[in-house]
């Protein structure tokens, strides 16, 4: 047997697995073509930009569905490119010059990537693989590349080891035969290695090469250490193997233990009761978040239901879907945000505007003030669907009063318009804010008299109230170790609605992180919304609470 080798590079989950590496070949195979005429040329880069984003979309509902709205952004960043004027400008440029489509697209990716790189910023860095997979997908569909990888999609379980993946890449990967990853580039911040995280699969970043010699060698990933053993010896395998074997008896043992009490309120050492509720995008979550033990929705997003369509939905259309969900939830009650868009979630046919600072821009509710007619379209829908369940309404990126009196009295005038229908609703459906700027926390004690409940977005209150932009990897982790701003403003809004008889939840990412369940239950809190995969252990955690 030969010796073991020890290759080092970044770890991005803290997991150990065995098994074979098989080499994920990036490069294409090229179908040069003679360019057509400028305006055909044109065509053919507007019809792929089209099919493209309706496949990004696609990624992105496979991303919101199965693994979160963060991972899901990422797919909304790839839209954005493929949107992006210096982008598309550049491409025009060069079919101008007489270049074909798929060269003038490898050119503007060439030039994009070189002028990122050029920062020295790790953040920009990092986008190059989003650039490239976007216009690696334009030359899919254009016809002028082939993917060479389709095998290793239905293959045995495998580290699968690459230059580097993309993210549509990453998202493709069947996960009941993908044991970990290896990639020569990447960093920890890039959408790849996120996507790991999210995916639960171990992988490790940055190895430098790898000979192809090694493909079908087995190997020992551990991602904890940042180290690949490839050729382990039998004692390092033996080794790994009781400790893998250890941790699924703990496992099991731990997970038998929360389905014990899943069925049971969330109730604290010191009797005080919590609600435990789930944060999902659509109907199909459901089954999941009931399985888990959801005692209903805490955050609908209802934004996935204007991502899947091509134009704007019609009221029907958004009823029909929020009565299968207040149906299916079988009176639980059912938190639906309306539509938040803006900032860095985008809808094409809304056609916002570019904005210079768009986390300060027109977003969320103001979005919605800013269109009437659709804003009270979503209403009607919503206050429909209240006859079938409990249905409440809640309002995003609230700053002030005036906004909750103008969606108060939209909300008026939908009830008078659905009265005189003859369409049925419950006049009494809960009105609720998110507490997601220092403002809003700061005047909760007079929001809290308007509205019957406060929910918190711990991730956009965190990123205002300490100036730190959370898609930033050079500044993110601020928003982690210094919490202590933002659980104050917590606790002044619980302290607020609670005056007022109402109540508080949490729904940002905070609600899932156990090291903080016991500081948000000390403030006040009386609910915690989190992901489906994360509900069983929310539940454990605050059953372990004082």
């Amino acid at each position: 047997m030969k010796n073991s080798i020890s290759v080092k590079g970044i770890g991005v989950t803290n997991i150990r697995v065995i098994g074979r590496l098989r080499f994920f070949d990036s490069s294409r195979i090229s179908v040069k073509r003679a360019p057509m005429s400028r305006e055909t040329e044109i065509k053919r880069l507007e019809d792929a930009v089209k099919r493209a984003i309706e496949n990004i979309r696609g990624y992105q509902k496979t991303a919101l569905l199965t693994l979160g709205k963060n991972e899901a952004h990422i797919f909304e960043i790839h839209a954005m490119l493929l949107q992006d004027e210096d982008f598309y400008d550049t491409v025009i440029e060069e079919i101008s010059k007489g270049k074909s489509c798929e060269d003038a697209i490898s050119v503007a990716t060439e030039r994009l990537g070189e002028m990122l790189l050029a920062t020295k910023d790790e953040y920009l860095s990092a986008r190059v693989s989003d650039l490239r997979d976007v216009s690696n997908q334009l030359l899919e569909i254009l016809g002028s590349t082939t993917n060479k990888n389709e095998e290793l999609y239905s293959s045995e379980p495998y580290i699968l080891v690459a230059e580097d993946l993309t993210p549509s890449e990453t998202v493709r990967l069947d996960k009941s035969r993908i044991l970990g990853f290896v990639t020569f580039g990447g960093s920890s911040s890039s959408h790849t290695a996120i996507l790991a995280r999210a995916m639960g699969i171990p992988a490790l970043v940055g190895v430098g090469k790898l000979s192809r010699e090694n493909d079908g060698v087995n190997a020992l990933l551990d991602a904890n250490r940042g180290e690949l053993i490839i050729n382990p010896t039998e004692e390092e395998i033996r080794e790994l193997e009781l400790e893998l074997e250890r941790s699924k008896k703990i496992a099991i043992e731990h997970d038998r233990y929360l389905r014990s009490i899943m069925t049971k309120p969330a109730v604290t050492r010191s009797g005080h009761r919590i609600m435990i509720y789930a944060n999902i995008g659509s109907e199909y979550e459901i089954d999941g978040a009931l399985s888990n033990g959801a005692e209903g929705i805490g955050l609908l997003r209802s934004e996935l239901m204007y991502l899947e369509k091509t134009k704007e939905p019609t009221e029907e259309e958004l009823f029909e879907e929020y009565k299968k969900i207040a149906i299916k939830m079988q009176g639980k009650r059912v938190i639906v945000r309306v539509l938040d868009i803006g900032a860095d979630k985008h809808i094409p046919y809304f056609k916002l505007e570019k904005e210079e600072n768009p986390a300060l821009g027109l977003r969320g509710i103001r979005v919605l003030l800013a269109n009437e007619r659709m804003f009270k379209n979503q209403l009607r829908a919503i206050l429909r669907s209240s006859h079938y369940g409990s249905v409440a309404i809640m309002f995003p990126m609230v700053v002030s009063i005036e906004e909750v009196r103008q969606c108060k009295e939209l909300i008026s005038e939908c009830k008078a318009e659905l009265t005189e229908r003859g369409e049925r609703f419950d006049s009494k459906a809960e009105i609720g804010i998110m507490i997601e700027t220092p403002a809003s926390a700061i005047m909760s004690d007079a929001l809290a008299k308007e509205v019957d409940f406060f929910s918190v977005g711990t991730n956009d209150l965190g990123q205002y109230t300490l100036a730190v932009d959370r898609q930033n990897s050079l500044v993110s982790e601020l928003c982690e170790r210094n919490t202590e701003p933002i659980l104050r403003l917590i606790k002044k809004s619980a302290d607020a609605i609670h005056e007022n008889g109402g109540w508080i939840g949490v729904c940002g990412e905070m609600a899932a992180d156990l090291s903080m369940t016991q500081k948000l239950l000390d403030v006040g809190v009386d609910e915690l919304s989190v992901s489906v995969p994360y509900l069983l252990g929310v539940r454990g955690k605050v059953s372990e609470c004082k």
